[in-house]
């Protein structure tokens, strides 16, 4: 049996509020960024020049994009992944189209690329 511990006094005690303050309580989700387009072209920037930015050097580009340094950390971990997808596909884009759960992935990219109605089902079994 699971038991809830009370809110703090003083707290609304509302399901949502038990739910926040129990044994299996999580971090509130975090907001997404919306970068700017200069912020993305000087993180872009520091991207082609070295895939990974720490220490002094990932504050400093924070501080001059005015963003916390888990947000710069953040888009580069991201930015790592969308790149090394990328190298894969780039590699062996046939490959890509056998992979169960790619094919969602492989119409969106069509449709967005495309546009044509015609070239968006290209998966179907019809």
């Amino acid at each position: 049996m699971l038991v809830l511990s009370p809110p703090p006094s003083g707290e609304d005690s509302s399901p949502d509020s038990l739910l926040l303050h129990g044994p299996f309580s999580r971090k509130p989700k975090r907001i997404r960024t919306a970068f700017s387009p200069s912020q993305l072209l000087r993180l872009e920037r520091a991207f082609d020049k070295n895939h990974y930015v720490v220490g002094a050097e990932r504050k400093q580009l924070a501080n001059g994009l005015c963003l916390t340094e888990t947000q710069v950390k953040v888009w580069f971990q991201n930015r790592r992944t969308k790149h090394k997808r990328q190298k894969l596909e780039e590699e062996s884009p046939e490959s890509q189209q056998k992979c169960k759960g790619s094919q969602h992935v492989s119409r969106w990219r069509v449709a967005t690329q495309q546009g044509s109605p015609e070239d968006i089902d290209i998966l179907s079994e019809d």
